[in-house]
């Protein structure tokens, strides 16, 4: 037997064996960069595009085009950066998602000369650093534009100096692609939360949704009633108005009592915290809004410490809700279980619900357990008789250790029960109520009005809706709700978290290194023990 040449034979299928792998290995590579799927495995698909939305691009009409004229660029300023990774997942999303209508992204860079030039005409484009919203008909919007500054001149007395960074980091402060900004290191502000799903969702249904021609929520005025304009850190209800234009759903105010009816675009009325009664006239534009326009209602109202409102009981809108069965008493609730209040800021948590068949607009809160944070509140029951086909639910309750108190105001503190007067816990804090009509088979399909009653108006105020996910839950499947979008209102609030590692070119050239030593010793070490086998 030639050994030498068995040797040699060996030798060449080493080769031949690794020149196979490597062709493997690379087709692989090459068979998988042509393949466009994504496997999101983060806890709570943290990456992918959240179930809410999917339900919204279902309901689109046409297709919709993204164009992305900002380009991946090191020099552009590191807050611009950070928006451009945080968009790419996520438009990676929209791309691959499953819907009726698709979502194309093109990512084009305009001085190009390979450049797509019909597309540039045809939505008029020639810009860089933008984010275009289209839709084949030619309609678009700009989400994001962005002006390369080099900075003002720091010599230049007559205005501030204001460095490239800076300028930058107001661009997308505007922009409303984050929020929760902090101040970091040196005083630099920086966001630590991601709205970008949100804020694409609302602009693709503004120009590719069914159109409606209602879709305002007013605000009533006049009455000591809470503004959407209010933006308190905790009586405020700006976070809410948000929460409707999140929505697209404009929002304004009115005052009823110089009004003949109802503006024809209202689609949702908003009454929060009145202080004065409200009177016939504008009760009867209420009543004739949600029973014979559809119009959806929703009503906070508080414990009244006053005595001017004996003959008119919950602000005049007693015989109002009656009609809707719904009781709201002018009663206190009370509960002496200092376990269901909040050490340092006395909020008082409900967090019992009914134990069967929930109410959509509390299916999710309960199934997770959340609790719903408020101050002082009042009982909202619903009447178990009425005449009307009307759909109504008791949403949460107060705990079972609580009571609601008559005649609180004039009430001895701690006080002790009534048992023909107090209402005997739990206590129903919020109800709400659904006018429906029968089709010819007596089924209940047809929308009507809608009526949501809370018991508290610091329900919806600033400083529960930002630090309470409970709150901000039951908020979003009520707006929901009241605009008829019940296809919503399983769907738990999702905020995407996105990482990143700020390093100095030094700092990466050593990390560069580090990495490099383990995998370059064990070339060495294999290169070595070679040449010693060549050698024995």
């Amino acid at each position: 037997m030639d050994f030498k040449h068995a040797k040699r034979n060996r030798r060449f299928d080493h080769w031949i064996m690794i020149s196979l792998l490597s062709s493997l290995v690379l087709g692989l590579n090459f068979l998988s960069s042509k393949v466009e799927y994504q496997l999101d495995l983060t806890p709570d698909s943290k990456f992918s595009l959240s179930k809410e939305s999917l339900a919204r691009l279902d309901k689109m009409i046409m297709p919709i085009d993204i164009i992305i004229t900002l380009r991946d660029q090191n020099k552009l300023p590191k807050v611009v950066q950070k928006l451009v990774h945080d968009l790419k997942l996520l438009l990676d999303s929209f791309e691959n998602a499953e819907t009726a209508q698709p979502v194309r992204i093109y990512r084009v860079n305009v001085d190009s000369p390979n450049a797509p030039q019909e597309l540039l005409e045809k939505y008029k484009i020639s810009e860089p650093n933008l984010i275009i919203i289209a839709t084949p008909d030619g309609r678009k919007k700009t989400i994001f534009r962005y002006q390369d500054f080099e900075g003002t001149n720091p010599y230049d007395q007559s205005k501030a100096f204001r460095s490239k960074d800076s300028q930058a980091r107001q661009s997308i402060w505007e922009s409303g692609f984050y929020e929760n900004w902090i101040e970091a290191g040196n005083g630099v502000l920086k966001p630590t939360t991601f709205r970008g799903e949100e804020k694409i969702m609302r602009d693709i249904i503004e120009l590719a949704g069914k159109k409606t021609n209602r879709k305002v929520a007013y605000f009533s005025r006049g009455h000591g009633e809470k503004s959407p304009a209010d933006v308190d850190v905790e009586k405020g209800y700006s976070v809410f108005r948000s929460m409707l234009e999140d929505r697209n759903v404009d929002v304004s105010s009115l005052d009823l009592s110089v009004l003949e009816s109802m503006p024809e675009d209202a689609q949702i009325m908003i009454i929060a915290g009145p202080k004065a009664t409200f009177q016939d006239k504008e009760i009867a534009m209420l009543r004739n809004f949600i029973n014979n326009k559809n119009g959806s209602l929703l009503i906070a109202i508080d414990p009244t410490e006053g005595v001017s409102l004996v003959d008119r009981p919950a602000f005049g809108f007693r015989p109002l809700l009656k009609e809707w069965g719904i009781r709201c008493h002018d009663m206190l609730v009370y509960d002496p279980n200092r376990n269901y209040f909040d050490v340092f800021s006395s909020s008082y948590s409900l967090w019992t619900y009914p134990k069967e068949n929930p109410h959509p607009v509390i299916k999710n809160l309960r199934d997770q357990q959340f609790s719903i944070l408020t101050e002082k509140c009042r009982p909202v029951e619903i009447e178990r008789n009425i005449a009307k086909e009307i759909k109504s639910s008791e949403l949460i309750y107060s705990s079972k250790s609580s009571w609601a108190l008559s005649g609180w105001p004039k009430r001895e503190f701690p006080p002790v029960r009534n048992t023909l007067l107090d209402l005997e816990g739990p206590v129903p804090i919020i109800s709400v109520a659904q006018a429906v009509q029968k089709n010819k088979q007596n089924k209940l399909n047809t929308r009507m009005g809608r009526l949501a009653v809370l018991g508290s108006s610091s329900i919806l105020t600033n400083q529960y809706l930002k630090n309470n996910g409970g709150n901000k839950s039951l908020s979003q499947n009520l707006i929901h709700w009241l605009k008829d979008s019940e296809e919503m209102l399983d769907i738990p609030p999702k905020e995407i978290i996105s990482y990143n590692i700020s390093m100095t070119s030094e700092e990466f050239d050593k990390m560069l290194y580090s990495l490099g030593i383990v995998p370059g010793a064990i070339a060495l070490i294999g290169i070595f023990v070679g040449w010693l086998r060549k050698e024995l």
